[in-house]
């Protein structure tokens, strides 16, 4: 089980940075917990899909998963370069709709679809690990809202435009590493 272990840490990173940058977004308390639970389910969802759908889901999902993760990513960094204000629609932060978290949820979680097909080949239990690998990203990711929340209190808009360009980053990092790889 030391592996899932590993392996969750690893899958929860993306998800703790984009928790990270919705704190020093202003994201309340409450707001964060909510997103840290989706972002643990959908980890825990997408992984246990993976183990599942074998093979077959990751090669199919593959042709597209990059450009969607760097569509939202994007998206919702460049509404934060912008603080908001212009499109509050998809605004990060306490007045982000919960359908623009879903779409973070899954572009955060898109690489725990294929690394769930590892699960059975690693001969651990499933459920376990599934909970595992979501227990973990929803605790990352929590505690990492908080440090960007403490972070943003202290540094303001200039937190929010960072994180944002984090964002962006991570998505444009996403997609180059997919169409270099092919």
């Amino acid at each position: 089980m030391g592996a899932v272990w590993v392996l969750a840490v690893a899958l929860a990173i993306d998800a703790a940075a984009v928790s990270a940058g919705l704190g020093a977004a202003g994201g309340a308390a409450g707001r964060l917990l909510g997103v840290s639970t989706v972002f643990g389910l959908f980890q825990a969802a997408m992984a246990g899909l993976g183990a599942w759908g074998g093979t077959w889901i990751v090669t199919y999902a593959a042709a597209w998963d990059h450009w969607l993760a760097f569509a939202l990513l994007t998206g919702v960094g460049g509404s934060m370069l912008r603080g908001g204000e212009e499109d509050a629609e998809v605004g990060a932060g306490p007045t982000m709709p919960w359908r623009a978290v879903l779409g973070l949820a899954v572009a955060t979680s898109l690489d725990a679809l294929a690394s769930g097909v590892t699960l059975p080949v690693m001969a651990v239990p499933l459920l376990p690990s599934l909970l595992v690998i979501g227990g973990v990203t929803a605790v990352l990711a929590l505690a990492a809202g908080w440090v960007g929340r403490w972070a943003g209190a202290y540094l303001g808009a200039a937190m929010e435009r960072v994180a944002g360009g984090v964002l962006m980053a991570m998505g444009a990092k996403i997609l180059v590493e997919h169409l270099w790889t092919r």
